[in-house]
């Protein structure tokens, strides 16, 4: 008899150490579980929170910009009030945040390459020749861009001409993808397009140092010079990119947006998004 009650007794034993076991395993995954919504709820959180800076950005990157347009339509230039709006990387509750504003129009636009006839094509074979590139890169978007429709994004021409990254790399120094045809900036292009615009060293140095001692260039500072207005070139400008960084938590996020201005209604300063990368949630840096 006792043998027996031993065994029910050892039988009973297992049962509860495998319920307790069981009851430990459920209270363990509750807890991991509780865990991790409380994580995904804190992303979500950080997530809307930065979706909330970046719009902030953008939105006093608009202000500035329909300001200017208000107030000054002979010239864009880096000493403007638009130019100082951007805010270099700086640390708040929880993370960093950063903002830069760029003129849009400081590279060569390919997609102006098919109303610019011969001339549009020879500045970019220029560019392509002041980059060290291949001769037949040039030739090579100049056949995509006689398709109707337009470049979307730079990074296209790896599919839609055969490029490779690297060149499409080298290529965003000088040039850009906007829509339609626009003029060079001459006060915010690269000193390297500068010389490429005037093909003539001596003049491209002049308006070098003239933009260097002034911060901008004016019709009159190119004919004191005796420097010709480059065909394609200008002082304004319609587009600028606002790129806006914010990390926070454990997530950073990057936004970029092309902002044209135009007339509205009116006749009034307006401001808008005509393309806006949406957010890209990558692991926040290691601190």
């Amino acid at each position: 008899m006792m043998g027996k009650r031993d065994k029910q007794s050892g039988v009973v034993l297992i049962n509860v150490l495998v319920i307790l076991a069981l009851t430990a395993s459920v209270v363990f995954a509750m807890v991991s579980l509780s865990d991790l919504a409380i994580q995904r709820s804190q992303r979500y959180s950080s997530a809307g929170q930065a979706l909330a800076l970046i719009a902030a950005g953008e939105a006093s990157a608009i202000v500035a910009l329909r300001r200017d347009m208000a107030e000054t339509l002979q010239t864009d230039n880096a000493t403007e009030a638009w130019a100082q709006t951007g805010q270099q990387k700086v640390e708040i509750d929880g993370g960093s945040f950063a903002l830069q504003i760029e003129d849009a129009q400081s590279r060569f636009n390919l997609n102006s390459l098919p109303q610019s006839g011969a001339l549009g094509l020879q500045i970019l074979q220029r560019i392509v020749k002041i980059l060290d590139l291949q001769p037949d890169v040039a030739l090579r978007i100049a056949a995509r861009l006689a398709q109707p429709a337009p470049l979307i994004r730079l990074q296209d021409l790896i599919a839609e001409a055969g490029l490779t990254a690297s060149e499409v790399s080298q290529l965003s120094e000088l040039t850009t993808v906007l829509p339609g045809r626009t003029d060079i900036n001459l006060n915010t292009a690269p000193a390297a397009l500068l010389a490429v615009l005037a093909d003539n060293p001596v003049q491209a140095n002049r308006l070098e140092g003239l933009r260097k001692r002034k911060g901008f260039l004016t019709a009159d500072d190119l004919a004191t010079a005796n420097v010709i207005l480059p065909l394609g070139a200008g002082f304004v400008s319609r587009y600028f990119l606002v790129t806006v960084d914010v990390t926070l938590g454990d997530s950073a996020q990057h936004m970029q947006t092309l902002l044209q201005r135009r007339n509205g209604p009116g006749g009034a300063a307006e401001v808008v998004a005509v393309f806006r990368q949406s957010p890209v949630t990558l692991p926040a840096s290691p601190s």
